[in-house]
């Protein structure tokens, strides 16, 4: 009996080091091998997605990091209903961008003489240099949408949820979602950066996306000096302002680190959310949340 439950914690404790740098780059070897083979990016990304989020899923009922975060049938019902919704977002503006940007890419190419992108570079390394930039511009964005009220706006439904799982991460008003996804991509669209770098980064950011909102208990160790992990994005999401405006970078830390906001105190946040203010968890009202937003604070203030 000792035997097996050792076993068991063992297990856990392997798991718990190992499943957020496995994860991430079995999906980006995947989606490597299978571009190599040929298949159509747009399918590889939203496969390999898929794939990555069952085991996220799975991990989430067997070793939580915190039991009262895991999912309640109404409140999954309105963030599946936005991971849909931010997904077509997502394709829409990723069609658009690519298809305006592209032609001024190739002006661009055409008169200094060479797309200014290392395509030369191997993929992988591509891709850290795409995450570097792209981070750049996503963490001005991200930090802007806490300190700019018209932002604010858009961003706070990100913000309304009260506990963190897989399926908050895409709880993103549409226009939110085209801030932060023009703000990473397009500095590398005008320098030039391949299809295959945009895959890769789509998969990198999606997956990394739901490691860092999961509720499964990880250990990230010196992890958390590279990439922006759930254990500091946890306090990202803290309903304490002093707290939550802090660790903006969507996938490393980098610029946190570089700038100041980088945060990471023992424990976790004893409140997520959005502090006093109830925002209803409605898929409809939180489409209209940049409109309603100053409605819903003056009936919290009045409340107290």
């Amino acid at each position: 009996m000792q035997a097996s439950v050792g076993a068991h914690v063992s297990l856990r404790s392997v798991i718990s080091w190992t499943f957020f740098p496995g994860l991430l780059l079995s999906s980006l070897v995947a989606t490597v091998g299978l571009l190599a083979a040929g298949y159509s990016p747009s399918v590889i990304v939203m496969g390999v997605i898929g794939c990555a989020a069952l085991p996220i899923l799975l991990l989430q009922r067997w070793m939580p990091f915190e039991i009262d975060w895991r999912m309640r049938p109404g409140g999954a019902m309105v963030d599946m209903l936005h991971m849909v919704t931010t997904g077509l977002t997502g394709d829409l503006w990723r069609a658009l961008t690519f298809a305006g940007l592209y032609a001024l890419a190739a002006w661009l190419a055409t008169h200094v003489g060479a797309t200014l992108w290392p395509t030369e570079w191997p993929v992988l390394l591509q891709l850290a240099l795409a995450l570097i930039i792209g981070d750049f511009g996503a963490y001005w964005v991200h930090r802007g949408c806490h300190t700019l009220p018209f932002f604010w706006r858009f961003h706070a439904m990100h913000h309304s949820s009260e506990r963190l799982y897989v399926f908050s991460s895409g709880r993103n008003h549409p226009g939110n979602v085209i801030m932060a996804y023009g703000s990473q991509v397009l500095p590398c669209i005008l320098l030039g950066a391949g299809n295959e770098v945009f895959a890769l980064l789509s998969v990198f950011t999606a997956v990394h996306g739901m490691l860092q909102h999961c509720n499964v208990d990880l250990r990230h160790g010196a992890l958390n000096w590279v990439f922006a992990t759930a254990d500091l994005h946890r306090w990202h999401h803290s309903a304490d302002i002093s707290e939550s405006n802090t660790n903006f970078g969507s996938n490393l830390i980098l610029w946190d680190i570089v700038f100041g906001t980088r945060s990471l105190p023992d424990g976790r946040p004893d409140e997520l959310g959005l502090g006093d203010l109830r925002m209803p968890e409605n898929f409809i009202a939180h489409l209209m949340s940049p409109l309603l937003l100053a409605k819903w604070e003056v009936e919290a203030d009045a409340g107290q």
